[in-house]
Parts: C-alpha cells; sequence; structure tokens
C-alpha cells in the first residue's frame, strides 16, 4: 500500500512541480533573448484553468509546453538554448538539492529524493531524440534544428 500512496503523491504533485521548474527554463531562455511568451503550459488536454499565457490543463501531471510568439526571429544557438532550457533547469534544480541533501542514487528516504532521482531522469528522457504521444523531445527538436540548414 506505501508503494501505491508514493506513486500518486510522486505522479500527481513531484511531476508536475518538475514540469513546471522544466518549461520555466524554456521561458527563461524565451525571456532573455527579448521573445514573447504566448502559451506556458502544464500538463496535456483539454484546458482546466487559465489566466493569461499559463494555462493548466486536465492532465496536469503529464508534460507541459512553452510557446514563444516570435520563435522565428531567434537565432539557430538562441532556438537551442530555449530547446535546451528545460534540461538545464531540471538538470541544476536537481544537482543543488542533491549537493545540499547527500542524495544516494536509488535510495529514496523522502519525498526530495524521488524529485531529484525523477529530475535527472527527466533530464536524460528529454535529450533523447524521440516523438511520443505527447509530443516530441527537447532532444529530437535540437536534432532537427541543426539537420536543417
Amino acid at each position: 500500500m506505501g508503494f501505491l500512496i508514493n506513486f500518486v503523491i510522486i505522479a500527481l504533485f513531484i511531476f508536475p512541480f518538475i514540469a513546471l521548474i522544466h518549461e520555466s527554463g524554456h521561458a527563461f531562455f524565451i525571456k532573455l533573448f527579448g521573445g514573447e511568451i504566448s502559451e506556458f503550459a502544464i500538463g496535456n488536454g483539454e484546458v482546466l484553468w487559465k489566466k493569461k499565457f499559463f494555462v493548466i490543463k486536465k492532465a496536469y501531471f503529464v508534460g507541459g509546453r512553452v510557446v514563444a510568439k516570435n520563435m522565428e526571429e531567434f537565432s539557430k544557438t538562441q532556438k537551442a538554448l530555449f530547446f535546451l532550457g528545460g534540461v538545464i533547469f531540471n538538470f541544476l534544480s536537481a544537482f543543488v538539492l542533491d549537493l545540499f541533501m547527500g542524495y544516494e542514487f536509488g535510495v529514496f528516504r523522502n519525498y526530495l529524493d524521488s524529485f531529484i532521482f525523477v529530475s535527472y531522469f527527466n533530464v536524460v528522457i528529454n535529450l533523447v531524440p524521440l516523438t511520443t504521444i505527447i509530443g516530441t523531445s527537447d532532444g529530437k527538436k535540437l536534432v532537427e534544428l541543426y539537420k536543417t540548414k
């Protein structure tokens, strides 16, 4: 029973928080390069709640996305940093917590350990160039960016 409760807590609270950090990384680079955000969404599916450009979707525990209004104006390097922004923010958040918490791989003492593990896992998964039912990974977008001339 403990596993099920932990899984539900991780799925309903930790996954969305990791997605929020990830999407904040993308948004950071949009703003850094003078871009404008048209959508900052947590989750997938139908809209559950919306305030200006910030959206929470019904499947709020499954990913998210950030859309720039003027992405075509970005250079190739700026686009690459935008695609890597989520991974960078996930890695940095996990690494900083890892330093302070003394995280041990595979040892889950509390939900912070789960957050660190899932954040590192999210970094790896997002760098793998693949397309899933919820969209294209940042890694695949990066590969496609450098395939085009």
